[in-house]
């Protein structure tokens, strides 16, 4: 696959397309560690620094963080969405919410204003991540960047708040 997708890329994605998730979670010590091991290199030491914090800060309570999401913001983020990208882990394409139009507008800001109020669904939390050659030495675990494939309904949402954590830090 990897010759392939140096001589033609075209036929590389059209082989890649994609299949059945298969849930594997890997630690971030073991990813690396696993890189090493399949290249026949010897891993070197990993240093972790996780710093965990209990304390939750809320946003103030009268804040436009805690708004409902507005048509304005939901059509900045879709124009925003690119075209031709790999589908979603649900197979999904940006150019179908894009094709759709203002079908899919209020209920993307019903389902949208809802994940304020309710939370976030766990499931729309997956994404699988897969390591992209940047270029040097293809045995050095550095030369990879890693990108993380999501639902775009994800993306969309998450894009939205971003746009607003933004603004409200200035």
């Amino acid at each position: 696959m990897c010759a392939l997708a140096k001589v033609d890329v075209l036929s590389f994605w059209k082989k890649y397309r994609p299949r059945a998730l298969i849930v594997d979670k890997i630690s971030v010590v073991a990813l690396p560690k696993g890189f090493y091991e399949l290249v026949g290199q010897p891993s070197p030491p990993i240093r972790l620094h996780i710093e965990h914090s209990s304390q939750v800060t809320e946003p103030p309570p009268s804040h436009t963080l805690n708004a409902n999401i507005t048509l304005v913001e939901l059509l900045q983020a879709l124009k925003k969405l690119q075209r031709n990208k790999a589908t979603s882990l649900d197979g999904m394409k940006v150019e179908f919410i894009l094709d759709a139009g203002e079908l899919l507008h209020i209920p993307l800001l019903t389902m949208f204003n809802c994940f304020l109020v309710e939370g976030f669904l766990k499931a729309l939390s997956t994404g699988m991540v897969h390591a992209l050659f940047k270029g040097g030495n293809a045995f050095e675990f550095n030369n990879y960047m890693g990108i993380t494939i999501v639902l775009i309904l994800t993306k969309l949402f998450a894009m939205i708040l971003d746009r607003r954590l933004s603004e409200w830090a200035g």
